[in-house]
């Protein structure tokens, strides 16, 4: 095709018919060829091939025409690299670049030792670097026999150009053919998993069955130990642990947003008899029965702790007026006091003493407060117990 044929709308109609390759050609070598038979239609062209870079940094050649040089790929794939490093394809690959080399140029190349020409010396030698995302796969070459200036630098602006559309159209195809022997492969593995599915079903049921009841256990288990170690084993109350946990997390807030926090240290009066008297058995049930108490008295967002023994604490992260603080308090020691079965024909009666302290200091929510509460607690309890004392600082 002479150049003056060449226009911009035949250039793209070409850059089309490569992409059309795609849903034409079931092998690379026939994709070549197409793309072989297209760029025929854009400038002389009988002398064309394809070098591809693999994986391994291998060179292959999946496509090869020459009117003068029979190459077939079997021959040129079988050339070692250390032999293709002195080739001129070899030499302009490295540069990844369009090359553009006539007979003069060529000659001095190899007159110099820098490339040796496999096969017949062209009048002129075109390479076009086949690049796709930075990613570099090869090249492209055109030659001619018959004289220097075969290609114009016009021709060699359009060819790069072209040479582009190529590279992206080798990528799909490759990705095309990647996709379909992958499916392929697929296919396959499905047919030979059906087979062994369907003679191990019942095993692998049998199996997940077994699998699944473990992991129950595990979950269950789990949360049992996360429980015993946040809560007291003979009330269900959150313990020392969990106590400090909360205060800290209340301390974390108060940083942020200032508000009023209560502690409030409860010591059963009475007790010590009733385990004398009726044994420990007795006691754990009063134990029981006051926690149950304690938590039906107070708020459900309250937190209520055992602390050991017949030690308790109790913290409001609410603020409170003084008759607000003082109903709560008194109720408690209200119901508390009323009597305990311990068995049958056995009630019991204790008392409880109450120290409250309360703070909007992020840095006193923890053991200060706790220390300040339990002041108040022995104050309480020099006072005639059954009846609560607030800390008030000395400061």
């Amino acid at each position: 095709m002479a150049l003056t044929d060449l226009n911009e709308s035949g250039v793209l109609d070409r850059m089309t018919d490569i992409v059309a390759c795609l849903n034409s050609s079931d092998s690379i070598q026939r994709f070549l060829l197409d793309i072989h038979c297209i760029l025929q239609k854009v400038t002389y062209a009988d002398n064309f091939y394809v070098v591809l870079l693999g994986d391994d940094d291998r060179l292959t050649f999946p496509y090869f025409h020459d009117v003068k040089d029979d190459f077939d790929a079997e021959e040129l794939n079988g050339i070692e690299l250390n032999d293709l490093a002195s080739t001129l394809t070899y030499y302009a690959l490295a540069q990844q670049k369009v090359c553009n080399f006539n007979l003069s140029q060529l000659t001095e190349l190899i007159e110099k030792g820098e490339v040796k020409v496999l096969g017949s010396l062209p009048q002129q030698w075109l390479c076009f670097p086949l690049m796709i995302r930075e990613n570099f796969l090869g090249a492209f070459i055109i030659q001619s026999y018959r004289r220097e200036d075969e290609y114009s630098g016009v021709m060699v602006d359009v060819l790069y150009t072209i040479s582009h559309v190529i590279a992206s159209a080798l990528d799909a195809f490759n990705n095309q053919q990647a996709l379909y022997e992958a499916n392929q492969r697929l296919a396959q593995y499905q047919n030979e998993l059906e087979h062994q599915v369907e003679s191990r079903t019942k095993q692998l049921q049998n199996s997940l069955t077994e699998l699944q009841r473990e992991v129950d256990q595990r979950k269950q288990l789990q949360t049992l130990l996360e429980f015993d170690s946040l809560h007291d084993s003979l009330t269900g109350l959150a313990n020392r642990k969990s106590l400090f946990n909360e205060l800290r997390r209340i301390s974390a807030r108060l940083d942020r947003q200032p508000a009023y926090v209560y502690l409030l240290y409860l010591d059963l009066d009475g007790f010590k008899p009733i385990n004398d008297t009726y044994g420990h058995h007795a006691g754990d049930k009063v134990l029981v029965e006051v926690s149950k108490r304690m938590v039906k008295a107070m708020r459900g967002y309250d937190l209520v702790a055992r602390i050991g023994g017949d030690e308790f604490i109790i913290v409001i992260d609410q603020s409170l007026d003084e008759t607000e603080l003082t109903q709560i308090a008194e109720r408690l020691i209200t119901d508390i006091n009323q009597p305990i079965n311990i068995d049958t024909y056995t009630q019991v009666t204790c008392g409880i003493s109450i120290g409250i302290a309360f703070t909007t200091l992020s840095e006193q929510v923890g053991e200060p407060l706790v220390q300040q509460a339990d002041k108040a607690l022995y104050q309480a309890k020099n006072s005639g117990k059954g009846c609560f004392h607030i800390y008030q600082s000395t400061l």
